[in-house]
């Protein structure tokens, strides 16, 4: 009885720390800012996302057609210094090589 007891009080103490998300990743968990960035991305939306994953200051955003689909090249001056140009789908948000 005493060890049941035992068992009952730890995992009571221990059921704020378990999280039920924790099989999901972050960026799809629900109510990070990823998930709130509506599609199809403007300069702004796509300006704010590459700022969310890479962490770096924005410098700019220019429109670039690309056949049917509208790609934002987005410059981002990153935490160690270097300036690189990320382009992002509009209609998907996904990053491109």
């Amino acid at each position: 009885m005493f060890k049941f007891r035992f068992l009952l009080l730890i995992s009571l103490l221990l059921s704020p720390f378990v999280h039920a998300d924790d099989s999901i990743p972050y960026e799809q968990q629900p109510g990070n800012i990823i998930n709130e960035i509506a599609l199809p991305l403007t300069k702004h939306t796509a300006a704010e996302l590459a700022k969310i994953e890479t962490g770096g200051k924005i410098l700019s955003v220019d429109e670039q057609r690309a056949g049917k689909n509208t790609i934002f090249r987005v410059k981002v001056l990153h935490n160690n210094g270097k300036v690189k140009v990320h382009r992002i789908d509009r209609d998907t948000g996904h990053t491109l090589p």
